[in-house]
């Protein structure tokens, strides 16, 4: 569904700001009642994470 295995994802804050902002617009719709859109972007968050987690991305940046 989503590559995440993307050199835009190579730098650590965006991965990161990926997962925030997922989690962050989950808990909004979570506060609003929203539980489905709530469950949607929370378990895309979960996803990223874990997908984020299996990467090597020292490939990205030349072995390092």
């Amino acid at each position: 569904m989503l590559n995440l295995d993307h050199p835009f994802f190579a730098q650590l804050w965006r991965r990161q700001l990926t997962v925030i902002i997922c989690v962050v617009w989950g808990l909004f719709e979570l506060a609003t009642g929203q539980m489905v859109w709530a469950a949607i972007f929370l378990g895309i968050a979960a996803f990223a994470f874990w997908q984020f987690r299996k990467v090597d991305w020292s490939r990205y940046d030349g072995g390092h």
